[in-house]
């Protein structure tokens, strides 16, 4: 929780923040970024740049999205080299290149999004020894990890991840083609190769814990050639 809320107020240190829908504000294409923050109970899905602050030295950072707190969360920008559009349950990112969309992505320990997230104490009432279990695609390597390093590929999952169920999958396609384990029955296929030769990579995940407690993403498109990341709060597994 600490790393948490260092990593927060490092964002922002040097200025202020202010909320505003993106219709009422132009970006500042050179200082947008999009960031995916897991909280307590949810994503947060923001895009954030900075403006002029009272001097020279300070500025302050205008965020859109799900920190904003509003009935509404939902963004559209345009930059000459990215386009971001979110409606609350939808990421969509569109540059020049796929790394023209990464470098835009608020790198914390890295560049990705959790698939699952589950934070609580050990003891609730007193709320000590805060705890999270989680488990993440790194968007920059075409990597899952445990949310830091990679998992290894074809063995069964580390005694880190055993709270995640025998029901979690991960499944996917690359260049539209059949559909192929990735995270079945605690275990990793070998997957990481089809990612570095594939134009397009499309992932779906489900995990029953989601239901009840926990949050996550549940597809992840990806085209490197074209440019383009999508990103999908909720989303219907494929059956084949």
């Amino acid at each position: 929780m600490r790393k948490l809320i260092l990593l927060i107020s490092a964002l922002f240190s040097a200025g202020t923040m202010s909320n505003a829908y993106a219709e009422n504000k132009t970006p500042d294409c050179d200082s947008l970024n999009i960031m995916l923050m897991s909280m307590q109970e949810e994503l947060d899905i923001n895009a954030n740049w900075r403006t002029a602050g009272s001097s020279p030295q300070k500025f302050k950072t205008v965020s859109v999205g799900d920190s904003s707190k509003s009935a509404d969360p939902s963004f559209d920008i345009n930059c000459p080299n990215l386009k971001a559009s979110y409606d609350g349950k939808v990421l969509k990112m569109k540059a020049d290149s796929y790394k023209g969309i990464t470098d835009h992505l608020y790198k914390q320990l890295n560049r990705g999004v959790d698939l699952y997230n589950y934070r609580w104490y050990s003891d609730p009432k007193i709320k000590t020894d805060f705890k999270v279990d989680k488990y993440s695609f790194d968007l920059e390597r075409l990597l899952l990890t445990d949310g830091y390093i990679k998992m290894p590929e074809g063995s069964s999952i580390s005694n880190k991840q055993s709270f995640i169920p025998t029901t979690a999958v991960i499944s996917y396609r690359v260049n539209g083609g059949a559909l192929k384990p990735l995270l079945v029955n605690k275990s990793v296929t070998k997957y990481s190769s089809d990612f570095k030769t594939a134009k397009t990579i499309d992932i779906y995940h489900k995990n029953s814990d989601m239901s009840r407690r926990g949050f996550g993403v549940e597809r992840i498109f990806i085209d490197k050639e074209n440019g383009v990341l999508e990103i999908y709060k909720e989303h219907v597994f494929p059956p084949k």
